[in-house]
């Protein structure tokens, strides 16, 4: 017994230190952080002006609303050129964009320029700059990594990522309390332009002639929406995927909309709140994630993926129906830990799950129509919350009737979908 339990405590170790000696991984995990630091200074840093400097808390919705629609439109099409060029490219195309656009940002905000309007337009180019990058950065893992590291590989990557989303409300709160929105976005066009450099280096560590290798075996390219449609046929031969995309659908209705447009509102009419209070919250779900990343990769799950996805769906429901019930700063965050949590062990095996199922070849299309699905209906959710917002329901009563409707869903994917319920 003892012989086996050191053979198995090798093996593990081989599997970490093979993955840390893998210099485009590495490459991958250095952009993605420098990336998500990004993300999450921008993010907060938007949704507190809106709400407290604009005071347009009605708004807040459309800004997510436009950045959404061109992410959801592209998606596809993104998936399809993430199958054909190298990943690599498209991702710092995407950052160092996104990064130029900032700057012209601080030159308005300079000036007192910068309105609602120019942020929903700001809003609409970074969701067409992410559906590409998105499908691009989820494809290239399995071209990097081995199928059994992919698990390990994941749960790396998210738990970096959301160190920089744990440390990057906190921070932000602090910059924009003792400093200024112009610093804050002179920091995030910084922080994208940094992860081009990466992308950059990255895109020249793949191995292109590998790549040309691969397309020479395959038939001549079709055109964009042949590929598509060739995706959709793959994907229609995986009842798993075909159950996840429908669960995916109806989550993010009833999850993404009320927390990520709430939050900001939550914390200011709800708690009573500023800044900080804003980014205690947005750490605390950051602070979770990062924990059930961590457990993840820890327990390295393998087996019952989906069983283990479809119970932290039901937690996460149960979490949020009590946030959106208690008032209590402290408890709030501690709620907010949980939900975290319980998306990281639901999010990380199915993303290894899916990588693992798919062939290579459909990868990018896969991955962004899983992502489509995704976000398929979050616009809806986005506007539903804005409009619930516009005729004078309270955010906590929005958050509630919301966090009921997850907990219907998660009784009915705990019942009745079996293959996901049951897939490895």
């Amino acid at each position: 017994m003892s012989t086996q339990v050191a053979t198995t405590h090798e093996i593990h170790e081989k599997e970490v230190s093979s993955i840390f000696k893998n210099k485009k991984f590495l490459l991958f995990v250095l952009t993605f952080l420098a990336s998500s630091f990004s993300v999450s200074f921008f993010m907060f840093t938007v949704n507190w002006y809106v709400v407290d400097f604009l005071r347009l808390e009605a708004m807040l919705g459309l800004v997510f609303f436009a950045s959404s629609v061109p992410r959801l439109m592209f998606m596809l099409i993104g998936g399809v050129i993430a199958d054909r060029i190298n990943r690599g490219w498209i991702m710092f195309l995407s950052d160092f964009t996104k990064g130029v656009l900032l700057i012209g940002v601080i030159g308005l905000l300079m000036f007192d320029m910068l309105s609602i309007w120019l942020l929903i337009g700001l809003a609409l180019v970074f969701g067409l700059l992410d559906a590409f990058f998105w499908p691009a950065s989820s494809s290239m893992l399995p071209t990097i990594l081995k199928k059994e590291e992919l698990t390990r590989g994941n749960s790396i990557v998210e738990t970096v990522r959301n160190i920089s989303i744990v440390t990057g409300p906190i921070l932000a709160g602090v910059i924009i309390g003792f400093g200024s929105y112009t610093i804050m976005f002179a920091i995030v066009s910084g922080m994208l332009l940094i992860s081009a450099l990466v992308d950059w280096i990255l895109k020249n560590k793949i191995n292109d002639e590998e790549l040309q290798d691969k397309s020479a075996n395959k038939e001549k390219p079709s055109s964009i929406f042949s590929s598509i449609k060739e995706g959709l046929a793959y994907l229609k031969q995986s009842p798993f995927l075909l159950t996840l995309m429908l669960t995916v659908v109806f989550l993010n209705l009833a999850f993404a909309g009320p927390l990520q447009v709430g939050m900001p509102i939550f914390a200011k009419n709800v708690l009573g709140g500023d800044e900080l209070t804003f980014s205690t919250l947005s750490a605390g779900l950051a602070i979770g994630m990062l924990l059930g990343t961590i457990l993840v990769g820890v327990l390295n799950i393998r087996k019952k993926r989906g069983l283990v996805a479809v119970v932290s769906i039901g937690g996460m429901a149960i979490f949020y129906t009590a946030f959106s019930l208690i008032g209590v700063f402290w408890v709030n965050v501690a709620l907010v830990v949980c939900i975290g949590i319980s998306v990281s062990f639901t999010n990380v095996p199915l993303t290894a799950a899916i990588q693992h199922h798919t062939e290579e070849k459909y990868i990018g299309r896969v991955s962004s129509l899983v992502q489509f699905s995704a976000m398929g209906l979050i616009p809806i959710s986005y506007l539903i919350t804005t409009m619930f917002i516009s005729l004078g329901v309270k955010i906590d009563q929005i958050m509630m009737y919301a966090a009921l409707t997850l907990c219907v869903l998660s009784a009915i994917v705990l019942i009745k979908a079996k293959s996901l319920r049951e897939l490895d």
